[in-house]
């Protein structure tokens, strides 16, 4: 039962988090987060606590505008003292030259009495690069 209130209240976050309301997720985040987004250009961090998880998140809709990300598939293990979800992801959006960005990716997070203490993200790197010197040649995600 654990398990299925988890799996529901994960698809209902990532429903809010499509609708452009990350901030549900930031909310979740402990204190201690630990966070890894993996690659080498942007959005890529390693980053820890909720302040720098919240600043991720809007660098990451300012660098594509109107991204949509979509639950395909969510695994839940463990119990609330130490629980282990993942997520398979889908992600699109419109790049600033109007072509269609797809990419998939994998989310390991942990949850202590849930509250996500750690969350690591997996997402196709290589197109995920080619996307974002797309948009920032067009001068988009760009810090001044």
């Amino acid at each position: 039962m654990y398990h299925a209130v988890v799996r529901a209240k994960v698809r209902k976050l990532w429903t809010r988090v499509a609708a452009g309301d990350y901030r549900a997720a930031v909310a979740m985040a402990a204190p201690t987060l630990r966070f890894r987004f993996v690659g080498e250009a942007p959005p890529a961090a390693t980053l820890t606590g909720p302040v720098e998880f919240e600043r991720w998140f809007a660098d990451l809709f300012v660098l594509f505008p109107g991204i949509r990300v979509s639950l395909a598939d969510v695994v839940v293990r463990g119990w609330p003292w130490r629980t282990t979800v993942i997520v398979r992801l889908s992600i699109e959006a419109t790049l600033a030259d109007g072509t269609p960005y797809r990419n998939e990716g994998i989310q390991w997070v942990t949850l202590r009495w849930g509250r996500m203490v750690e969350d690591y993200v997996l997402e196709d790197t290589a197109r995920l690069y080619a996307a974002v010197r797309l948009q920032q040649g067009c001068g988009i995600g760009q810090r001044p």
